[in-house]
């Protein structure tokens, strides 16, 4: 006849320093030991003390070791002590506590701000561009390296595992569909920036005081204004004089220089353009700034447009009925740009053929003095982007390729007119010429990358043919930045030539290029002062041209690098020393649970003691997740309940550099001490957005197969039952577009999952663990499981008993009446 073997136990060794392992097990009266996930995990436990013999035996921070059994002895906590009886006054019970291994990470201090961590962070991720394969950022490398080189935690007990390969061909639908929407949003922001002045022409922006005269009758304030706007944004985005005469004759015959709200058929504005047409909203063309804008980037991707009439490149842009109706205004149109350009201090002669406003070899010469001035710039990956007070900085804290072309280009020019900060974007902004041509021009450009998308570096050619200078990127030290080691002509990719700029070749000094075409283009639009950027592209380490995240968000930084201007807390963290050195530490461990929750991880200690990290599975969609399944017997009570104190529709995680607290988590509201550019940047244009409004969302992150149709049904069934249920969170120590729409899929995912919730009972299971799936198929139910308590007591009236907590409750089947309404589970 079969029996039922069912003889629970508990065994505890702790690791004296005095005493070697003392085995406690026989004096155990109770304990609880709890296993979390995202933390760390507990044993509080009581000892007979038998002749006072454990007073003083133990110390905080002995190791500890628990087996626990069912039907055969598994070690279930390894750890640390932390509570231990010192001296009592008779024989009692006494109580001892414990916290599993990642009580060292809890209690390890380190600053995240100071250069040698800095150093560290870099070169991890460094180190991880070299995987070809889809990526984290380079994360599991940046936790790999902290825990080796910070903490001491040998790299063969850290196991990270690798997010589900199909998992990212899933969730590039939802990508893809929260991007697009993304772009109509941006779009509006950027218009109410502009409309508040928020994104106003900055820099380079001219006053329309300096319009004195009468101008062939458009000299009303309103109009002298409007004239302003449109040359200040032309300026801004290195259009010569002549194109913005050109702008200001288009709007002298369209509007009268008055931003006129409605005209023929749907056009508007100051130039009357069309919504219907593909100019913008109507919001956005009766706004001058954005009308003005979109005329110029039309305009500065005009061929040839210094050889036609200037009504002719008018009538190019705007295909007017009466195209010579144009010609007119160029009289009033080139008096006001004559003022306006006095009045810049430029007094620009407006009969000459304009030519670029400083040279090649003047640049590159420039960029040769910089470098022998200041041979110590240390080669520097941007995350976040350059602000300008780091590229005017002498020295600058740190420089990559692009940033260093940047850097160069404004010291010569006195503005960066509008040179984009990424050198895939440099590239779009120059003229293109040959490899060949810019390695013989001095101050040209050349540029590394299979396509034009995918350039990811640049450097400045000194014109022999051979040399460059810049800041060199392929197996850079921390001051590869000067000139740098000739590389064959075949290395290069393209060439281009920078606007405003007059490039001369051979010995005569034959002018090749004026410096007045080019430029502009899709990247003119960036501001003068590009302040904290989103986007930067592939100059970065980790970026892979083959992942289509990277390809759609064009960057995978996942942390910042502290400089002085990224980071308030940098230059305190190199000023404490000696007995300060420690007062900007902080805990490691919520760092390292930052990095692994954006990188859609959750992490726990091992039964070990390792260190174990691992995608969760909620709903067993991915195969990743143990099974445990639990008979009837083993189940004392059953009951799953759903609360909406959860529940979140719409999921915000906004990534801001180290030490920018956007809001005040004690009133809610904006911090007062953050800039205006910040929350503008940051907040309003973060891609940490996850909704129940985007029909992916069930199908990526729940394995709901439902219609367009279907979807909006029950997003607005929940809407309409719970109202809309916004979570904000900041995450300042990220960076960049992926790490907010990753944080963001996590945190909505995990909110969603938790609304479901229940303390299971079950009879001693000391293989149960957090990140596990339990399976009832007597109830066809499954559940992931999140917290473990495992209680036992000895004696007479004792128990042994564990108690599950569960999130993500599914059906096995869908068969199930009474369980209507949940997903199935697994692959079904």
């Amino acid at each position: 006849m079969p029996s039922f073997l069912y003889a629970p136990g508990v065994k505890v060794y702790v690791a004296t320093e005095k005493h070697g392992i003392i085995d406690v097990s026989d004096d155990l009266v109770d304990g609880s030991l709890v296993r979390r996930s995202d933390g760390v995990s507990s044993f509080s436990f009581s000892l007979q003390n038998a002749r006072r013999k454990y007073d003083g035996l133990f110390r905080p921070n002995d190791r500890i070791s628990v087996q626990m059994k069912r039907l055969s002895w598994v070690t279930v906590f390894t750890g640390y002590m932390n509570r231990v009886p010192l001296v009592t006054a008779w024989p009692r019970v006494v109580s001892l506590t414990a916290s599993c291994s990642l009580k060292r990470l809890q209690m390890w201090y380190w600053d995240s701000h100071a250069e040698a961590s800095q150093a560290m962070v870099r070169q991890a991720l460094e180190d991880a561009a070299k995987d070809s394969g889809i990526s984290d950022g380079g994360m599991t490398n940046v936790v790999l390296s902290i825990l080796k080189k910070v903490v001491g935690w040998p790299e063969s007990k850290a196991h990270i595992a690798k997010i589900p390969g199909t998992w990212f061909s899933v969730i590039e639908g939802l990508a893809k569909q929260i991007n697009a929407e993304l772009d109509e949003a941006d779009e509006v922001a950027r218009t109410l920036f502009e409309a508040l002045g928020s994104a106003s022409v900055g820099e380079g922006g001219a006053d329309s005081t300096s319009l004195t005269g009468t101008y062939g009758g458009f000299n009303s304030a309103e109009q002298k204004k409007n004239a302003a706007t449109i040359y200040s944004v032309g300026k801004q985005m290195g259009a010569s004089s002549r194109d913005c005469i050109i702008s200001l004759m288009t709007a002298m015959q369209e509007s009268g220089l008055v931003n006129l709200k409605g005209g023929d058929r749907d056009s508007a504005g100051l130039f009357q353009q069309r919504p219907s047409q593909g100019w913008g909203t109507y919001a956005q063309v009766t706004n001058p700034e954005y009308a003005a804008r979109e005329f110029f980037k039309r305009l500065l991707k005009l061929a040839g447009r210094n050889k036609l009439e200037m009504w002719q490149v008018c009538q190019n842009i705007q295909r007017s009925a009466f195209p010579r109706a144009y010609a007119k205004h160029e009289g009033p149109a080139t008096a006001m740009v004559r003022d306006l350009d006095k009045g810049g201090g430029k007094a620009a002669d407006l009969n000459a053929k304009p030519q670029g406003t400083s040279s090649g070899t003047a640049l590159a010469q420039l960029a040769v003095d910089y470098c022998k001035k200041y041979p110590n710039i240390p080669y520097t990956q941007r995350y976040g982007g350059t602000q300008m007070a780091v590229l005017k900085a002498d020295p600058p804290p740190g420089l990559d390729c692009s940033s260093f072309v940047q850097s160069m280009y404004l010291r010569k020019m006195g503005s960066l007119y509008g040179l984009p900060r990424v050198a895939s974007a440099q590239y779009a902004f120059c003229k293109k010429v040959s490899v060949k041509t810019a390695l013989a021009t001095p101050g040209a450009l050349v540029f590394k990358g299979g396509s034009p998308g995918s350039i990811h570096h640049v450097e400045m050619s000194l014109g022999d043919g051979l040399n460059t200078i810049g800041a060199h990127r392929a197996g850079a030290k921390p001051h590869d930045v000067g000139i740098n080691p000739p590389v064959p002509a075949s290395w290069w990719s393209y060439g281009g030539f920078l606007p405003r700029i007059a490039y001369t070749t051979g010995a005569g000094g034959t002018v090749i290029f004026d410096g007045e075409e080019g430029g502009g283009g899709d990247f003119a639009e960036e501001p003068t002062d590009p302040g904290i950027e989103l986007v930067t592209g592939a100059d970065i380490p980790g970026y892979n041209p083959k992942d289509p995240f990277d390809k759609m968000f064009g960057d995978n930084a996942w942390t910042p690098i502290s400089t002085a201007e990224t980071d308030p807390n940098y230059l305190m963290a190199q000023a404490l020393a000696g007995p300060r050195a420690l007062l900007n530490d902080q805990p490691l461990l919520p760092y390292l649970k930052t990095i692994f929750n954006s990188t859609m991880r959750s992490f726990c200690s091992a039964p070990n003691g390792d260190l174990i990290a691992w995608y969760p599975d909620y709903y067993g969609m991915w195969g990743t997740a143990a099974k445990m399944v639990i008979e009837p017997i083993e189940v004392k009570d059953f009951e799953v309940t759903w609360s909406d104190d959860y529940m979140v529709t719409h999921q915000f995680v906004v990534t801001a550099p180290m030490g920018t607290n956007l809001f005040d988590p004690s009133t809610g509201t904006v911090n007062a001490s953050v800039g205006g550019d910040v929350i503008n940047q940051m907040a309003a244009f973060t891609t940490g957005v996850v909704s129940i409004d985007f029909p992916g969302v069930w199908k990526a992150l729940f394995g709901l197969d439902m219609t367009e149709k279907q979807a909006k049904e029950y997003a607005d069934w929940i809407k309409a039952r719970f109202g809309a249920r916004p979570d904000y969170q900041q995450m300042p120590g990220l960076i960049g577009p992926k790490a907010a729409l990753f944080s963001a899929i996590f945190l909505f995912m995990r909110q969603f999952a938790y609304q479901y919730n229940a303390s299971v009972p079950l009879t001693f299971m000391p293989e149960l663990f957090p990140g596990m799936l339990m399976q009832l198929p007597w109830a066809n139910f499954q559940a992931y499981v999140t917290t473990v308590t495992h209680s036992f007591k000895f004696g007479p009236d004792g128990e042994f008993s564990t108690s599950a907590q569960i999130a993500a409750p599914a059906r096995l089947s869908g068969k199930s009446v009474k369980l209507l309404g949940l997903p199935v589970g697994g692959d079904s």
